[in-house]
């Protein structure tokens, strides 16, 4: 006599991989909130930190760039060799992606982090960023994990987390640099249509003040930089010049506000480096 399968002792197949549940893309998110809590403690003290201090926290951010940085450049570099050389080939051992390549990322994630924390000391509390990088959080974790759960069948898991890294970058970067951009546009702009530029470059830096010597001149360099643009901007609207010098002052504008946005990110991805769910955890 056969014997018929009881309905209330069956169990239902149970999925190694699956795609992101809400708790973790909750998990993420706030990761990242206390990210940008860190950001906005930096910006209280940044200009009354000393020397030290400020070095440290340079160190840290650098380091948790680096994180995510080398991880996608070695995956980035595991595609270019499997797609270029056999895989007895000496070459794939040697293209593997070592010192050099460890030191590429981490000249880059120094700088960005440079530029990260700089910037942010002279964002000051202007809310409007600060309610702009709450939204980039936003983006970035939904845009990750959609892209994870579009992709989890089509991508190899050995490739994903740059996929994922890179679609979640994108999405929330062009999204973040397009509002800087507006924000910029209708920020309100003091006149220096009959200042010299020595005038203006003195004016705009000796507004920087810091106790470390870092902070200060880096702020300062900014504050030159977002001074040239106004006063050039103003001077050629005066004058009536052609649109496309106008243009490379918004292609300025934008190169200033790209570079914060995507040390910004930067330091998500590092955040989030190697939390992508593949299976394998």
């Amino acid at each position: 006599m056969l014997c018929q399968n009881n309905p209330m002792t069956m169990t239902s197949p149970v999925r190694l991989h699956t795609p992101p549940e809400q708790h973790r893309i909750a998990r993420h998110a706030a990761l990242l909130l206390i990210c940008v809590a860190a950001l906005w403690l930096f910006m209280l003290q940044g200009r009354v930190l000393a020397a030290g201090w400020v070095v440290l926290i340079w160190m840290v951010v650098t380091l948790v760039m680096l994180r995510g940085l080398f991880l996608r450049a070695r995956i980035r570099r595991r595609a270019w060799r499997s797609a270029y050389l056999y895989p007895e080939s000496p070459w794939n051992r040697r293209l593997r992606g070592g010192l050099c390549l460890f030191i590429v990322q981490l000249i880059k994630a120094g700088v960005l982090a440079a530029v990260l924390l700089l910037t942010v000391v002279r964002i000051g509390a202007a809310p409007g960023v600060w309610r702009l990088m709450l939204v980039a959080v936003l983006l970035f974790v939904l845009a990750r994990a959609r892209a994870d759960r579009v992709f989890w069948r089509d991508a190899s898991p050995a490739y994903r987390p740059e996929l994922v890294a890179r679609v979640g970058q994108w999405g929330a970067g062009v999204v973040l640099v397009f509002c800087l951009l507006l924000w910029a546009l209708v920020q309100p702009q003091p006149d220096f249509r009959e200042a010299t530029l020595e005038q203006v470059l003195w004016h705009v830096t000796d507004r920087e003040r810091a106790v470390s010597v870092a902070v200060e001149k880096g702020t300062q360099w900014l504050a030159a930089w977002q001074g040239l643009e106004q006063w050039v901007v103003q001077q050629i609207t005066a004058a009536d010049q052609p649109y496309w010098v106008r243009a490379g002052v918004w292609v300025s504008v934008l190169v200033r506000q790209s570079l914060f946005v995507v040390s910004l990110l930067v330091l998500f991805n590092g955040v989030l480096a190697g939390r992508l769910h593949d299976g394998r955890r």
